[in-house]
């Protein structure tokens, strides 16, 4: 019967040359391929080629034959039979073609697209630049055709990332200008789906056009997509079909591009292109290979005839693309390439020994052959524009404790994420294996509308509720929890309530209100309630004091199921983990160890990851800039921040937090805050920056000074600014030469003093211009009656001025209801008694932050510059959304940002919370330099003890001070060493005054100037607070002065 097919085929493809007979035979090849089907495959589809050339033909009707004919061929023929097909359609689309012959094979061309999609997608690499070539044809209907397919073909790809952006590259092959334009949107793809062989050829028209561009930014946002999808590649066998054409360009832009930024982008690229294409181990299986195991599979029925052969050939040229389109399917193997007889009883067993041929060598890991298996396989995993994971295994058992070590970026907190998400590929669901990620920021859900329309979240709940909430309409439990379930559950974990003992968190109170430790517990409340197999924790021990650490580490072993969890606190890794899954070149390596010394194990087998155990950075470095100089301060250890006998209570607690706090800092402050959870230790920093107002006491602070605040929640800094760039981010917030941030967390409230204060009414004297209470009615009321038409109310402090002969500042004020031009100098201690200290205070700040401001210049490269400090790099600095940024890389922005005003004082909460190792250790060597003062808030004791010489210990609201902040011999006002030159940020030099020594003379006498002002104040009142203590301590030192010179 095949001899007789191959016979009658080659009998009809014989007549085509004849025009009489031609369109009979055509239309003969049409119909048999309609009848016999796949049996003639083999026979018709090495004819191919001059059946299509009959499209070409003058004859209308031979043509619209031809087209026929090749139509049923390509509906019955196997998708794998594209590389057979394949030279006949390049010859159908060449340069050598006619129009109609172009548009006949584009139009089969487009057909095959729907029919065979994969297959058509292993064969873009080579159908892509001829049909893009073709869409600026001269002739209309070739032009046209040529859109239409490339539309199909570009639908190919199988990438949902680039589905949105497939118009733009089909218009991009038709015109230059066009290109431009779908680069630009091209940058904005985040790739997320393993980028394969079909979405790089189909790229590759565009970014050959790109890369070939005069302009400069084109390139660089080319090579920017280049980076991006390449990083996403999973098989190096996807690039290298491109890499001839692809990687020439990019090598010519980083030697032709002039802007350094731009080709850094370039060089990027260039290396992330060359390592997608190396370590390539798939093997590709060529027909003639193939058809070697097809006749060992069919061993004594192989024939050896003509026929036969041809069939064998056929059969085993389907086979090799099959193979080498990874495509081991065993229902479309049996149906596309195995329908033949003889070749049908051995299909399977050819698929089987192919399949096993093409696969590289695996490196084989120690199984973990006890336990209940919860998951086994294998998956990829992306963020933004980075590759985290690349076809990567991961196994989990019942019952352990899996720690996740790697660096910041490796994609940690992300894969825990996509587990609870459902978005890792393979993963079990929710309702087949119970996955619960507790984390720090809880995410935000819409759960009601308030009656003016705004929107209620349910973090804006009461703990309980969000427990409720959480475990019977997010996880759907079938045993659902009711709120007397929850509030006992989370008061035996030391949750307070309504009338119960006042603890650090209600549970009747608002989720918003609740610190990260606490945060934590409900989360583990609900995991509990949930009965949950996998419980991820991500750094859980970073809001807990020693004994909450304890308290964790004893509910985790109570915990029935697995544990996932990331922690940077190595002590606590050591002693919970079962095993260790590291992070190495995109894979996961799991390390099976003892408990209680797993890591420690791990680190003696893998020396290298000893960085886990230690401080220390030979890797990154942070470098903070220089305070600046201070007006008035000569040395370093000089008292610049006091809070005086400070209380506070929350409106919510009936009991104070912080009670009767005094202390004082220097820039020679190493201070680590320490005590339990809700001790106050947050709530004092707050106060002390004036983001929270005292109840009782006062804070006082040095004219000029500048602090630098990172929060516990680092990122509520960054909270409004997601979609910018980290450059853009602090380029708004320091614009106009002031920190916008400086407003927006500062408190606004009025204390009792200011608001009686400006209940008394102020004019300006008609004689003296000056500014005066208003004569009472009592006294004169005439007087009265004109000082209250001339009342004035400060609206703004624009500017500030010195009044060297007292010492003292005064400020120009705009008024209320009044124009510019009627704007007045007023004196400091005139504004303190109208009740404007906080006006007088923004405006020293403003302009202390300007004088730390105007050492820099607010442009990209600077900007990008003092990120570079921070160990972020330009690409993330100016072409990543701080949302792409991984929770590090966001806390090394805030902490960038907040440095950018050259601080006095750095005040860190909590910083080890999302700062890997290496991070942390950068972290104290930058300290360990830095010329200003710093508080920390960490219950990290190896970090404590790493950079503080003293230590505030909160217990119950009560400060302790213990050790002592000592300043170097240089930093001493009496140093007896030469003073060097000191310059500013701009390169000035700024004159230092020496300490001249004084006599007894001279200190007698000034110990009696300073005793007669201060008593004079006493009735007069004219000097504030800040300069009596300042007074004070002068006359304390030199009392004490005279007195160690005195004789014995």
């Amino acid at each position: 019967m095949a001899a007789a097919l191959r016979a009658e085929v080659e009998e009809l493809v014989a007549k085509i040359g004849d025009k009489a007979g031609a369109q009979a035979a055509l239309e003969g090849l049409g119909a048999l391929a309609k009848s016999k089907g796949r049996a003639a495959e083999p026979f018709l589809v090495a004819n191919f080629a001059k059946i299509l050339q009959g499209a070409d033909d003058k004859s209308k009707n031979v043509a619209t034959a031809a087209m026929d004919a090749c139509k049923a061929i390509m509906e019955v023929v196997s998708p794998f039979a594209i590389d057979l097909l394949m030279p006949a359609l390049l010859a159908g689309m060449s340069v050598k073609a006619k129009p109609s012959q172009k548009e006949a094979t584009l139009q089969i061309v487009t057909t095959f697209a729907s029919k065979a999609p994969k297959a058509v997608g292993y064969a873009l690499v080579i159908l892509v630049s001829p049909v893009a070539d073709l869409t600026c044809d001269i002739k209309k209907e070739v032009k046209l055709a040529a859109v239409e397919c490339m539309t199909a073909i570009a639908g190919c790809t199988g990438n949902r990332d680039l589905e949105p952006f497939l118009p733009s590259v089909v218009e991009a092959a038709q015109s230059i200008t066009n290109t431009h334009k779908c680069v630009e949107k091209l940058a904005g793809c985040i790739f997320v789906q393993n980028v394969e062989a079909p979405a790089l050829a189909v790229m590759l028209p565009v970014l050959s056009r790109g890369l070939n561009d005069k302009s400069e930014e084109v390139k660089r946002t080319c090579c920017q997509i280049v980076d991006n999808m390449c990083k996403v590649v999973e098989d190096p066998a996807a690039v290298l079909p491109i890499m001839p054409k692809l990687e020439p360009l990019v090598r010519a832009a980083t030697e032709k591009i002039a802007d350094p930024e731009a080709r850094a982008m370039a060089e990027k690229a260039l290396k992330t292109l060359q390592k997608s294409a190396e370590g390539c181990e798939t093997k590709e299986i060529s027909a003639e290979e193939a058809l070697k195991q097809v006749k060992a599979a069919l061993g004594d029925k192989a024939t050896g005839d003509e026929v036969f052969e041809m069939q064998a050939s056929h059969v085993a040229a389907l086979a090799s693309t099959a193979t080498n389109m990874r495509s081991f399917d065993a229902a479309e193997w049996k149906t596309y390439i195995g329908a033949l007889e003889p070749f049908s009883g051995v299909i399977e067993e050819l698929r089987a020994k192919l399949e096993v041929a093409s696969k590289p060598k695996e490196e084989i890991e120690e199984e973990d052959t006890d336990g209940v298996d919860l998951y086994k396989g294998s998956f990829s995993l992306a963020y933004g524009t980075l590759t985290l994971l690349r076809d990567t295994k991961m196994h989990l058992k019942r019952n352990r404790f899996y720690g996740l070590l790697g660096p910041n970026q490796c994609g940690k907190t992300t894969l825990m994420r996509a587990i609870v998400n459902e978005q890792l590929e393979g993963f079990p669901k929710r309702d087949e294996l119970k996955s619960v990620f507790v984390e720090h920021e809880i995410e935000d859900v819409e759960v009601d509308v308030q009656d003016d329309g705004f929107p209620i979240f349910s973090v804006d709940k009461p703990g309980w509720w969000w427990v409720v909430y959480t475990c019977n309409e997010v996880y759907k439990i079938e045993k659902t929890a009711t709120e007397e379930q929850v509030k006992e559950l989370m008061k035996s974990v030391g949750f307070g309530w309504h009338g119960g003992p006042d603890r650090a968190a209600n549970l009747e109170l608002p989720v918003t209100s609740y610190s990260g430790g606490w945060k934590m517990k409900m989360q583990l409340c609900a995991a509990q309630l949930m009965n949950a197999d996998v419980l991820m924790l991500d750094e859980p021990t970073g809001h807990l004091d020693v004994d909450n650490v304890l308290w964790l580490e004893n509910w985790l072993e109570a915990f029935p199921g697995s544990i996932i969890c990331t922690s940077h606190f190595t002590p606590f890794l050591d002693k919970m983990c079962t095993h260790i899954i590291d992070f190495q070149d995109r894979r996961l390596k799991t390390f099976k160890g003892e408990k209680g010394k797993c890591l420690t194990q791990f680190v003696e087998k893998h020396p290298e990851k000893k960085s886990y155990f230690e401080l220390s950075n030979e890797i990154m470095k942070f470098t903070f800039p220089e305070p600046g100089a201070m007006e008035g301060v000569k040395s370093r250890s000089k008292v610049i921040l006091r809070m005086s006998a400070v209380s506070f209570t929350y409106p919510t607690k009936d009991k104070p937090t912080i009670v009767d706090v005094s202390l004082t800092v220097s820039q020679v402050s190493r201070v680590a805050v320490i005590g339990a959870n809700g001790a106050g230790k947050s709530t004092a920093i707050k106060v002390l920056v004036g983001e929270q107002k005292p109840t009782e006491g006062s804070i006082w602070k040095a004219s000029g000074l500048r602090m630098a605040y990172v929060a516990q929640h680092a990122f509520h800094h960054l909270e409004k600014h997601m979609q910018e760039t980290p450059t853009a981010y602090i380029m708004w917030r320091f614009a106009g030469n002031d920190d916008k941030e400086s407003l927006e967390f500062k408190s606004k409230e009025l204390s009792v003093d200011e608001a009686t204060a400006r209940s008394q009414k102020w004019c300006i004297d008609t004689v003296s211009g000056a500014v005066r209470r208003c004569t009472s009615a009592a006294e004169d009321a005439k007087k009265n009656k004109q000082d209250e038409a001339g009342t004035v109310i400060p609206d703004a402090a624009v500017n500030r001025r010195q009044k060297k002969k007292e010492k003292t500042y005064e400020y120009e004020i705009k008024w209320q209801f009044k124009s510019m031009d009627q704007n007045s100098w007023v004196e400091k201690e005139i504004l303190i008694k109208m009740g404007y200290l906080k006006l007088v205070q923004r405006e020293d700040e403003r302009q202390a932050a300007m004088a730390g401001l105007m050492t820099k210049q607010l442009t990209q490269p600077s900007v990008e510059k003092h990120l570079t400090d921070f160990g972020i790099d330009p690409e993330s600095a100016s072409h990543t959304q701080i949302n792409q940024l991984s929770g590090g890389m966001k806390v090394k922005v805030v902490l960038a940002a907040a440095m950018w005003q050259n601080p006095h004082v750095l005040i860190l909460d909590e910083p080890t919370n999302y700062l890997d190792r290496e991070g942390l250790g950068a972290l104290v060597l930058a300290i360990k330099d830095y010329k200003g003062g710093v508080l920390i808030i960490s219950h990290n004791k190896e970090f404590c003890d790493g950079v503080a010489t003293e230590k505030w210990i909160m217990k119950g609201g009560f400060l302790r001070i213990e050790g002592e902040s000592v300043a170097d011999e240089a930093d001493q006002l009496g140093s007896n060493q030469a003073a060097e030159d000191v310059y500013d940020g701009a390169g000035n030099k700024i004159v230092v005054n020496k300490v001249v020594t004084l006599s007894d003379k001279d200190k007698k006498k000034a110990i009696k100037d300073i005793e007669k002002r201060i008593k004079d104040n006493k009735k007069k009142k004219v000097l504030t607070d800040e300069e009596v203590w300042e007074l004070e301590d002068k006359l304390n030192e030199l009392k004490e002065g005279l007195k160690a010179e005195a004789p014995a």
